[in-house]
């Protein structure tokens, strides 16, 4: 386990996850819930779960509080209010729930597996343009292989 994956283990012990099947029906009952969305803006323009907030993980902290050019008056308010952070996966998801603990927010919880969860529940999504985007796009790019120069080639290799 490399030490990004240790971090995220951590985080994971912390916080609570929500199944996408779970958070589809979620989505139906609870009209004041905010979906807050943490990928990269080329990753969320791509496709997102309809509605969601899109707030970068780089500029997070920075977004859930007063005074700052980032600001997010909607999340800032949203102290006690329903949180579920989306990410690619459930990994920046998961350390960005736990960093929004830290910081007071109560009801914050990390969505299990991310959009690629949500994806593989033949879920909708849509792309900036608010289109919904075909499944099968969706799947050719959550799964992407990574590339060879980006994979460790040996002991020597820094985790």
């Amino acid at each position: 386990m490399d030490r990004y994956q240790e971090l995220v283990a951590q985080a994971l012990t912390l916080v609570i996850e929500v199944f996408s099947w779970d958070l589809e029906e979620e989505i139906q009952k609870n009209t004041d819930l905010i979906l807050l969305d943490v990928r990269e803006q080329d990753e969320f323009d791509m496709m997102h779960i309809k509605n969601s907030i899109h707030v970068p993980r780089g500029i997070l902290e920075s977004s859930c509080v007063w005074n700052y050019d980032n600001t997010v008056p909607k999340l800032v308010k949203a102290i006690n209010q329903d949180i579920v952070v989306i990410c690619h996966s459930g990994n920046r998801s998961a350390l960005a729930t736990l960093t929004m603990q830290q910081m007071g927010f109560t009801k914050v919880r990390s969505l299990k597996m991310g959009i690629k969860g949500w994806n593989d529940n033949d879920l909708e999504m849509v792309n900036s343009n608010h289109v919904i985007v075909d499944i099968n796009q969706a799947d050719n790019w959550l799964n992407r292989i990574i590339s060879k120069d980006k994979l460790a080639s040996g002991k020597n290799d820094v985790n």
